[in-house]
């Protein structure tokens, strides 16, 4: 367990916060910048279950944070005091909440063709794109095994008007259908080529 870690000891909670009539999940720290009170940071993911809960951080949950920490913020964070309000932290903890408690769709119905591209070794933690039938999708790689990676959209896919998945969805991705991120919508690297 990490400096941070014991510094930030964070739950899942399901529940109704905002008496909407639909359970969320949202992250529990029970003490935040020395306050004894809890502090409640709600997320736009809805609960997989019925019942209210609090349910611990896995260790995935947590090694998924700091990842994300580290690649989107920066190393130095790690081991520093984490600022919960930050809007950056603030979309970490929906993507990890959404690879946590959201149902992957297979992403095999709704991706286009293969490109003939230099396929790249991916981690958890990186930035992609997928080519689907809606157009190029950034996502990121919340789980990765040898052939497989569980990614979660940053920008909606609408396929029809019936079929339509929204920022934080999931979807399972066969590692040979991941394109770099310079094919998404996102401002590519310095060391990027681009034809």
């Amino acid at each position: 367990m990490t400096q941070a870690e014991k510094q930030h000891p964070l739950k899942w909670r399901l529940a109704d916060i905002d008496g909407t009539g639909m359970d969320q999940v949202s992250i529990v720290m029970p003490e935040y910048q020395g306050k004894q009170q809890e502090m409640l940071l709600p997320t736009e993911i809805p609960s997989p279950l019925t019942s209210a809960m609090d349910i611990g951080w896995s260790e995935e949950d947590s090694y998924l944070f700091y990842i994300l920490l580290n690649k989107m913020i920066g190393d130095e964070v790690i081991g520093e005091a984490i600022d919960f309000e930050d809007p950056e932290v603030l979309d970490i903890l929906h993507v990890v909440a959404a690879a946590h408690f959201i149902a992957p769709v297979d992403a095999d119905h709704v991706l286009a063709d293969d490109l003939p591209v230099i396929l790249e070794e991916h981690d958890l933690g990186d930035l992609v794109a997928i080519n689907t039938r809606a157009g190029f999708k950034t996502a990121l790689i919340c789980e990765l095994d040898s052939v497989e990676a569980l990614c979660v959209l940053l920008e909606p896919l609408e396929l029809n008007e019936e079929e339509v998945l929204d920022v934080y969805d999931t979807l399972v991705v066969n590692k040979h259908s991941i394109l770099p991120p310079e094919f998404g919508n996102v401002v590519p690297a310095e060391e990027a080529v681009i034809h």
